[in-house]
């Protein structure tokens, strides 16, 4: 199970975020197939599917076993102050790193007001793990103060960025709250994949890290 994280902070943000949970995927492993080539090379490598790699329906979180549902107006687009992006957005992250190839993204319902969502970006060249968690862990830090975010739907009550950690497993955690409303997010990373997972509630307690460790390590055997 992953480490602790390396670092707790209270900071302020102004910002309301709707964004969903993440879940555990189905599908089949991705493996090479066919048999070696004239020559002895290796064969290529077997395409990654981003789609496959997403929570399915029906698929058991912490949250309950989620209905998939389009990722909503309710999702912001923009963040006031821009520092609090990495910290505060699900589409269109910045936290995701740059160059991937193909990119898949859900949003999950459970029948109450908790929202989950979850986004895969896979990539052609290796990523640097370590590195990227890294970044992305000084991106959300960034977050001092008020949060506001913007989506379709409007401008959103503020938010606070209160925890913020990485464990050993290349995943990064952080939490955005406001009284009434809780954001846990989570980025997974992996050589050629990179997940993103975000669940709100009205209350608080969502087990972000274990969570995305579990979902990286499913993905990791999916694509080893």
């Amino acid at each position: 199970m992953a480490r602790h994280v390396q670092a707790i902070c209270a900071l302020a943000i102004t910002a309301v975020v709707l964004s969903a949970c993440a879940t555990s995927v189905t599908g089949r492993p991705i493996r090479p197939s066919g048999p070696p080539s004239p020559g002895g090379s290796t064969p290529a490598r077997a395409a990654i599917s981003a789609r496959d790699l997403l929570l399915q329906e029906g698929d058991a979180t912490p949250l309950g076993r989620v209905t998939a549902a389009p990722v909503g107006d309710n999702y912001f687009t923009s963040v006031r102050p821009p520092e609090c992006s990495a910290a505060l957005l699900f589409k269109g992250s910045p936290v995701l790193p740059t160059g991937k190839s193909v990119h898949a993204e859900s949003g999950y319902r459970f029948g109450g007001p908790a929202l989950y969502a979850e986004s895969v970006d896979v990539y052609d060249k290796a990523l640097k793990t370590r590195e990227v968690v890294s970044g992305d862990f000084a991106a959300v830090s960034q977050c001092h103060g008020d949060a506001v975010g913007v989506a379709p739907l409007g401008e959103f009550r503020p938010m606070r960025l209160s925890f913020f950690g990485t464990t050993d497993d290349g995943v990064l955690v952080w939490t955005m709250t406001r009284p009434d409303w809780t954001c846990d997010y989570g980025l997974a990373v992996l050589p050629r994949v990179a997940l993103m997972l975000s669940a709100c509630d009205t209350k608080p307690g969502f087990p972000m890290r274990a969570w995305a460790s579990k979902r990286r390590a499913q993905i990791d055997r999916r694509t080893a």
